[in-house]
């Protein structure tokens, strides 16, 4: 499947499909006169007899959020500068959202910027490879340093999916989970009925494709996160506090921020717009570490969301909460009504 995006211009297409790798690979390279190929360790040790068996010796990136430190960034510019990379060059970035958001900003900066496309080899990144965001992180925190960057295409060959642990099966299937909330209630449903006894990956596909189509909406509307793209942060504010905190795969960590959302949201619209029973016991059933949010301190929370790109005035952190399945929006939270928002759901569990 081809989705176009819809911008004034610069418009790039998002391939989906098996086996097209190597195929869509060569409509693009045959433009260039220099390529280089970017992989992630992991994914090109697990391909590099398969699927990436075509590929002469790519630059190999650090595994996961590894890639995305100062460290980690540096060497990966300097390697590129010291093998010749031109203005003209092309890099395809194979991995997953880690990857692409660190290689994503490499060539958004190097040369003051060269061409790229993304090589989605994980859940999560239908997500990530989506929108043009590119970052590194600080000890301050996740993505405080990169720029909005379009690539010249994105090929998401499925495939790869079939490889992914389990941990990064529910990683990436947090993201999709709110992309259903995002779109309507009857997308929810069927997700959830669909994956009440476990997620299967063949069976979730159309919810993959939906899930890419409701990013592209939003960021289509609004590329610079200046209004509704800001509604895909659903679940990453609180999200990203506890990802950073206690190392946990971003999914993961994104889902407990989407309850803890659902939570608040119920609390804002003072009625039970969302029926958090239900939610817990499907985030449970599928292996989500939901109980984990009664461990978390408010203050430590609090100090790392305050830190968040979101934010937009001292004291108030910026949040998404939803008045309805579908119908998210964007509000900035006193730091004493978070902390007993935070603490009353810890004791609600």
């Amino acid at each position: 499947m081809k989705i176009m995006t819809q911008y004034k211009d610069g418009n790039y297409s998002i391939d989906v499909s098996r086996g097209i790798l190597r195929d869509k690979i060569s409509d693009y390279i045959k433009n260039y006169n220099q390529v280089f190929y970017l992989a992630d360790k992991n994914v090109y040790d697990l391909h590099k007899n398969g699927k990436l068996s075509f590929i002469d010796e790519p630059i190999l990136m650090e595994q996961g959020e590894a890639s995305k430190y100062f460290d980690a960034f540096s060497s990966l510019l300097e390697t590129l500068l010291e093998k010749g990379i031109q203005r003209t060059s092309l890099l395809v970035i194979i991995g997953g959202g880690a990857a692409g958001d660190a290689g994503g900003f490499a060539a958004s900066s190097i040369l003051r910027g060269v061409d790229y496309i993304h090589v989605p080899t994980t859940l999560l990144a239908h997500d990530s490879s989506i929108g043009g965001k590119t970052a590194i992180n600080s000890k301050h925190g996740k993505n405080l340093i990169g720029a909005f960057y379009r690539p010249k295409g994105v090929i998401y060959d499925l495939d790869f999916l079939d490889s992914l642990p389990e941990s990064e099966i529910l990683s990436g299937f947090g993201e999709v989970i709110k992309h259903a909330l995002l779109r309507d209630q009857q997308t929810v449903d069927a997700l959830m009925e669909t994956t009440i006894n476990g997620i299967d990956i063949n069976e979730i596909e159309p919810f993959i494709i939906k899930g890419i189509e409701t990013k592209m909406d939003h960021v289509i509307r609004d590329e610079n996160e200046a209004d509704v793209r800001k509604h895909l942060n659903l679940g990453h504010t609180l999200g990203h506090a506890i990802e950073y905190r206690y190392k946990m795969p971003h999914g993961i960590a994104v889902t407990l921020g989407i309850y803890a959302a659902l939570y608040i949201s119920n609390e804002l619209n003072q009625e039970q717009t969302f029926d958090l029973k239900h939610y817990y016991e499907y985030f449970k059933g599928l292996n989500y570490p939901i109980d984990m949010l009664k461990e978390i301190d408010a203050d430590e929370m609090i100090s790392l969301m305050s830190k968040d790109k979101k934010n937009q005035s001292v004291n108030r952190v910026g949040y998404i909460v939803m008045n309805s399945t579908g119908e998210a929006r964007f509000t900035e939270l006193e730091q004493d009504l978070l902390t007993k928002f935070i603490n009353s759901l810890k004791e609600s569990l």
